[in-house]
């Protein structure tokens, strides 16, 4: 089982990367919770759904009480919201948003939210959560569910700069494993600014004009382009994503 957190700087291509990821893991006959942590629209196209309205849960779910803020209405588990309010996505993956804005992101629903987050550890599932680009969620605890955490930038100093500051992901989920994904790498870099990091570099996947059109189309790259080099660089991550997953945190 994978749990999996995506971070980065705003246009790495992070969640180009989480849907490919979803979609062939579901693809192997992996049961997948993609989790769209992102109030941004992305995950939602590249994992195949296309345009969607809202894919979170009900607001009502939770309550505010006197003295204690936000908590849910009703003890509920993770896996029975998941089975309720999830939506199913291509190759059998469960989609579950956060919600988008303007508008879409409750406080209500974001406390139910939070708890699938936290809590869903359905034997034998993958988790592949897309977070919102920056530093301000993967602080803020959402990052939290995962056993992986991929930073992802484009092979650019600025990119570098915000890969370190996301670095200290480590301290503040200490039981997790933390890599590089380079994404858009053209082979003509003369400067490799990601090589000055602290981590490991699990992939460097290639610039693709196929794949940059699927993203322009709003459709996912793993069925627009299914033989284009970085979906089949994003199919060799995955075994050794799987591998990672399996080893313990030193």
């Amino acid at each position: 089982m994978m749990r999996l957190a995506l971070v980065g700087k705003g246009g790495s291509g992070k969640s180009v990367i989480a849907g490919t990821l979803a979609r062939l893991l579901a693809r192997d006959h992996r049961p997948v919770l993609a989790l769209d942590i992102d109030t941004l629209p992305g995950l939602a196209y590249s994992i195949g759904l296309g345009p969607i309205s809202d894919a979170g849960l009900p607001e009502d779910l939770a309550e505010r009480r006197e003295g204690q803020g936000w908590v849910l209405r009703e003890p509920i588990s993770a896996e029975t919201l998941v089975d309720q309010y999830a939506l199913a996505a291509p190759d059998g993956i469960q989609f579950l948003q956060l919600g988008k804005l303007p508008g879409h992101v409750r406080p209500g629903a974001v406390v139910a939210f939070r708890h699938v987050v936290e809590s869903f550890r359905k034997d034998g599932w993958s988790i592949v959560g897309d977070l919102a680009a920056g530093t301000r969620q993967g602080f803020g605890g959402w990052a939290g569910f995962a056993s992986l955490i991929a930073i992802v930038l484009e092979p650019t100093q600025a990119a570098a700069v915000s890969a370190r500051r996301l670095s200290r992901l480590a301290e503040t989920v200490p039981a997790a494993r933390l890599g590089i994904i380079v994404n858009k790498v053209t082979g003509r870099e003369t400067h490799k600014p990601w090589e000055s990091l602290d981590l490991p570099l699990w992939a460097a996947l290639p610039f693709d004009a196929e794949v940059a059109e699927a993203e322009r189309l709003g459709v996912a790259p793993v069925d627009y382009a299914p033989k284009a080099a970085a979906v089949a660089a994003i199919a060799e991550l995955v075994p050794r994503l799987e591998r990672l997953a399996c080893q313990e945190v030193s």
